[in-house]
């Protein structure tokens, strides 16, 4: 059966997101898809991991199974979220 995305709303992605940066330890370097918030990228499958969990009365650290795409970015767009999709830095060579 797959995952009800429909329960999922912008108070969710936004507690999520709170989640996230309160974890604790250092962020990581993100790249890839992103959502922003409070002017800070934070990786889009993560949040969407935590705000599914967060509207479906689930533990944070359950497991879900989905793939993360242009689909994940639309969606939280639709709840009025800006995301991007960043591409890795290349290193510029030194002659």
């Amino acid at each position: 059966m797959g995952l009800n995305w429909k329960s999922v709303t912008s108070v969710h992605v936004s507690e999520a997101c709170e989640v996230y940066l309160n974890s604790g330890g250092s962020l990581p370097k993100v790249r890839g898809l992103v959502i922003w918030y409070k002017e800070r990228p934070l990786p889009a499958k993560a949040i969407l991991r935590i705000a599914y969990c967060l509207a479906n009365n689930m533990p944070p650290e359950k497991e879900l199974k989905f793939s993360s795409s242009e689909g994940s970015l639309r969606f939280l767009r639709s709840l009025g979220f800006q995301t991007e999709r960043l591409q890795a830095v290349q290193p510029v060579e030194k002659d």
